[in-house]
């Protein structure tokens, strides 16, 4: 058996969970999208503060959901799709089902995978990362492999299924459990415009008027209350544990320094925060729709990538060089939350 759906690919790096999902959407709606549109829309701006004394982590701080389930239940409804995962008890249950959805014109999404078993790449056999996701749009039974579509790559892909079962044995906590498949209907694809408006006044709301003290710009000011006070709350190096951990997440893709590794090479991709990410959404929204208050939402939030840059080698200071630097750390954190709350303000 055999069966390869022929669907437009576009490249969009470093939003893999969503990748294929704007390439079903694209070619459902004709719709043009910029660079992580569904990404930025579905995780930036959802800024959570816990405590947590009894965990690993003493301090959970996100500035943004990048769980894959919880994007796509806030999504699905604002972009117009429909989804379901499926847990395989075994790869061979993975691709009896993969092989119907396929069969009937469904291509479907994937993951997480161990990027160690992706031959394509070029990290094949050489580094774990169990946190990727492709769109997988045929399969060939005679010569044993999948062909799949790739956010970092331009055209089609091969995987052997050898390869292919490897990848999928893995999980990623809170996100993924070994043999994964996810099911995707575009029913009823809205127009991108209405997305954006959608999503935007619903993490505008949510962060300036947060229905809980934790979350929202509440959250952000405990945390930055608190955050000076940490190293003789939880000691130095529990507080050296969190600030690294947190540094990881607010880079492009979630990288660790490398100086953090004891690295003396550039690091290779950038510490924005997201800030890029929501500047270059809403000034291509602004500019299609004639959003003016977008464009000037996108001017501020643009301010926030020098403020993470700066906040990036703060804490690095303070961790790796043992800098008296918290208040520094402290003061950047308070520049974004000030940038936060305007740029959602200007949103109208």
């Amino acid at each position: 058996m055999k069966k390869i759906i022929n669907i437009k690919h576009h490249l969009d790096d470093y939003e893999c969970m969503w990748n294929g999902i704007e390439d079903l959407y694209i070619n459902s709606t004709s719709e043009v999208l910029p660079l992580n549109a569904f990404m930025t829309l579905a995780s930036f701006g959802t800024f959570c503060y816990l405590k947590q004394e009894k965990s690993d982590l003493k301090r959970m701080i996100a500035f943004g959901d990048g769980r894959t389930k919880q994007m796509y239940e806030f999504m699905a409804p604002i972009a117009g799709f429909d989804y379901k995962f499926y847990e395989c008890p075994s790869f061979e249950k993975l691709m009896v089902k993969l092989r119907k959805e396929i069969d009937s014109g469904y291509p479907v999404v994937v993951g997480a995978l161990d990027m160690f078993h992706l031959s394509y790449l070029k990290m094949y056999h050489k580094y774990h990362i169990p946190f990727h996701y492709v769109l997988v749009v045929g399969y060939d039974d005679e010569n044993k492999e999948i062909t799949l579509l790739d956010c970092g790559r331009k055209e089609p892909q091969t995987l052997s299924y050898n390869d292919f079962s490897l990848a999928l044995d893995c999980s990623y906590p809170g996100l993924s459990k070994p043999n994964t498949i996810i099911t995707i209907r575009m029913n009823d694809p809205h127009c991108f415009g209405s997305i954006v408006e959608k999503s935007l006044n619903y993490k505008k709301e949510l962060f300036l008027n947060p229905p809980v003290g934790f979350i929202g710009y509440k959250g952000f000011e405990k945390f930055v209350n608190e955050l000076p006070k940490l190293p003789e709350l939880i000691g130095i190096n529990e507080t050296k544990k969190i600030l690294s951990n947190m540094v990881q997440f607010l880079a492009t893709v979630p990288t660790m320094p490398n100086r953090l590794l004891g690295i003396n090479k550039p690091d290779h991709c950038d510490w924005f925060g997201g800030f890029d990410r929501i500047e270059r959404v809403l000034m291509f929204a602004g500019e299609k729709y004639g959003k003016s208050d977008y464009i000037e939402a996108a001017l501020l939030f643009s301010k926030g990538k020098a403020v993470v840059s700066k906040l990036k080698d703060q804490i690095l200071d303070y961790v790796v060089d043992g800098k008296n630097c918290m208040n520094d750390i402290a003061n950047s954190f308070i520049e974004m939350k000030d940038i936060m709350i305007s740029g959602f303000a200007a949103i109208r």
